[in-house]
């Protein structure tokens, strides 16, 4: 059976997410504001002020709740880390048209699909984000995670028929602190060099 909840109104609801124990949900409305309940649906509550009236199409959630991220079409991905009270705008992502989005358990990956462009993604939690050129340029529609955020599916499907795309991120690299050079000597007899770093 289910249950109509009529607290947050009739909507054109974009995209719904929800915790893993299902008490906290949040929802987008195409064209409206993102609306949050902590009962299960039971009552619903909106922070209009911190995330504004905007096509709100992809929102996701981590396990406990606490953090969210949600994509507008023709506009910025958003993030909020106090389950939706306050969003933090994440500019260097761009203006995409962002179809859906997904975020690991924890709340510190994220994979955002843009429906005329490519798939991003985000090893910390959204300050910043990089392009995944090799899966190319498509009318992404749907993307998600495994809980730890290294495996992802997308598949194509915004503007006609398309294919289903995996892969698994090995986010190690990104992540790396590059050596320090601290000394650099060479051997002018046979011609090699070396590198002292730390």
């Amino acid at each position: 059976t289910w249950t109509e909840q009529t607290t947050a109104g009739s909507r054109m609801w974009g995209d719904i997410t929800s915790s893993s124990d299902g008490t906290k949900l949040a929802a987008g409305v195409n064209g409206g504001y993102i609306y949050t309940s902590t009962d299960s649906g039971a009552t619903w509550s909106t922070n209009s002020n911190s995330s504004g009236s905007r096509s709100w199409y992809g929102i996701t959630s981590s396990s406990d709740g606490t953090k969210l991220a949600a994509g507008v079409r023709g506009g910025y991905i958003y993030t909020s880390t106090d389950s939706g009270a306050t969003w933090t705008e994440r500019t260097l992502a761009g203006i995409n048209h962002w179809e859906d989005i997904t975020i690991s358990s924890d709340g510190s990956k994220l994979a955002a699909a843009d429906n005329s462009g490519y798939i991003y993604t985000s090893t910390n939690s959204g300050a910043t984000w990089t392009a995944q050129t090799p899966a190319g340029s498509r009318s992404w529609k749907s993307i998600t995670s495994s809980s730890d955020g290294t495996k992802l599916a997308a598949n194509v499907g915004f503007s006609g028929s398309g294919y289903i795309y995996t892969t698994t991120l090995s986010f190690e690299d990104e992540d790396a602190t590059p050596p320090t050079i601290t000394s650099v000597s060479s051997d002018k007899t046979n011609g090699t060099y070396g590198v002292g770093e730390v």
